[in-house]
């Protein structure tokens, strides 16, 4: 009879581990790629041959939108809407006065510092915005795909990371926004946390409060489950730190404008774009595409995480609903189907409901991919999405 000797067994498990690793690594590679091409070519190819009519903007013109625009293939048609703001942070700086007009001040500095970062090696800001969201997006499927392996499975983790991968919202892990990187910065820290690494969960935590105003949901989302799990002095320190980025800005905001609160009080200028719940509502019973879409990320999203709530991490579900209870409390109902997707525990929370029901996840990835394309062809044209 053969023996298998220690050192043999020992072999087999790492090269088994590291075959897992590979497949799990390809797999997401895959899933971001033929979605990143899919939105590249509906863009830069669809897009300009549409003959899609230019949208009718009221009020004050986005930045850098052009009236009567047509689509032609380049890199400016990644640009649109915020693009524009954070392309203007990294090679000019920030602006604020105290007039209720529109000022780079309103948004968060982290992104536009890693595209300043990149443009160091000499790459122009309309090729370094897309380069890091994408990078960044790529890193968050990665640790998502980990952390569902880790938590459930490997089919848990194919399905979260489709979901996120092909969402249509996902639009915005391509264009110069920071959904991709938020993402990224979020899942590291829930991701740490939740394996007990606090000072990486700090880490993260302040490069998450320093890239949007939604990171600081990561804070009581900390300090709840610390609370609840009995967890050491360290874990209430963790989401203490995570407070850091949010801080610095503020510091920064109070030295070079003299308005600690910069950032919040010039929101009121966006103000007039956010509609109520109720103009969502009664639009939404008129079957308006968009409302829809605002009814079902949000209270559909809020829906799955308390129905899934004895499934998913303990700090994963704390996280989405102080999410969204930020966004609720905030009214910023324009962009709310776009903040829902930055909620890394929703897609978790699909990933685990589609591998129970796998019909209806193939479902929901086919109409997502046709959103997608839509999505981006309205995007590339001007049309505001979301």
């Amino acid at each position: 009879m053969t023996t298998i000797e220690p050192g043999e067994t020992d072999g087999f498990e790492v090269r088994l581990k590291t075959q897992k690793w590979s497949e799990g690594l390809t797999f997401v590679i895959a899933m971001w790629l033929l979605s990143r091409l899919v939105i590249v070519v509906a863009m830069q190819l669809i897009a300009p041959v549409s003959h899609i009519l230019p949208p009718t903007h009221s009020g004050t013109l986005p930045l850098d939108y052009t009236p009567d625009f047509l689509p032609k293939s380049s890199w400016e048609l990644f640009s649109h809407w915020d693009g524009a703001w954070y392309r203007k942070i990294a090679t000019l700086g920030y602006d604020y006065a105290q007039d209720g007009k529109y000022h780079s001040i309103a948004f968060f500095p982290l992104f536009p510092l890693a595209i300043r970062a990149v443009m160091l090696l000499g790459l122009p800001s309309q090729v370094a915005g897309p380069l890091v969201n994408n990078l960044a997006l790529l890193g968050a499927l990665w640790l998502l795909y980990r952390w569902a392996e880790e938590r459930y499975s490997i089919r848990v983790a194919r399905w979260a990371t489709a979901v996120l991968a092909w969402c249509p919202f996902s639009l915005y892990g391509t264009v110069i926004y920071s959904e991709g990187l938020f993402l990224l910065v979020t899942t590291a820290a829930l991701r740490s946390f939740d394996n007990g690494q606090y000072a990486k969960a700090a880490f993260w935590g302040t490069l998450a409060t320093a890239t949007r105003s939604t990171g600081v949901a990561l804070i009581p989302a900390f300090l709840l489950v610390a609370w609840k799990e009995n967890r050491p002095k360290i874990a209430y320190l963790a989401g203490c730190v995570a407070m850091a980025g949010l801080l610095l800005f503020s510091l920064y905001c109070a030295i070079d404008f003299a308005d600690p609160l910069a950032f919040v009080h010039v929101q009121q200028a966006w103000k007039w774009q956010h509609p109520s719940w109720l103009r969502v509502l009664a639009r939404a019973f008129k079957l308006d595409e968009e409302n829809l879409l605002r009814l079902v990320t949000f209270w559909g999203g809020g829906y799955l995480l308390w129905h899934l709530r004895a499934k998913l991490p303990p700090v994963a579900l704390a996280y989405g609903f102080c999410s969204l209870g930020i966004i609720l409390a905030t009214g910023s109902l324009s962009s709310v189907s776009r903040y829902v997707y930055g909620i890394v525990s929703i897609s978790l929370a699909l990933g685990w409901l589609f591998a129970s029901h796998p019909r209806w996840g193939y479902l929901t990835l086919g109409l997502f991919a046709v959103m997608l394309v839509r999505f981006a062809l309205l995007f590339a044209c001007w049309y505001w999405v979301a």
